[in-house]
């Protein structure tokens, strides 16, 4: 999901995340659990238009930026076990 990010950036995500603790593995399965979410999303979406859908032109032409980050934070709310990660980020 975050692969379109330089070395530099993903560094400091993982700095920013470090310091609200949540370590490389949580962040792994977030990934993880937010690519699945989007899969099935991805399919909902593709099930009402009658047709398939590639789920990561879902995530760039349906969701875009903001709301596939939101879909992954929620995915880290849940492997962490912090309902209030997103409202410590600000």
């Amino acid at each position: 999901m975050f692969s379109f990010l330089a070395p530099a950036q993903r560094a400091t995500l993982s700095v920013s995340l470090a310091a609200r603790g949540v370590d490389d593995a949580q962040f792994g399965q977030a990934q993880e659990l937010a690519k699945g979410m989007g899969e099935r999303l991805a399919r909902a979406y593709g099930d009402a238009l009658g047709r398939p859908v590639d789920p990561l032109d879902f995530v760039r032409d349906v969701l875009g930026v903001e709301v596939s980050g939101r879909l992954l934070v929620c995915a880290l709310c849940e492997v962490t076990g912090r309902p209030d990660l997103y409202r410590d980020a600000f």
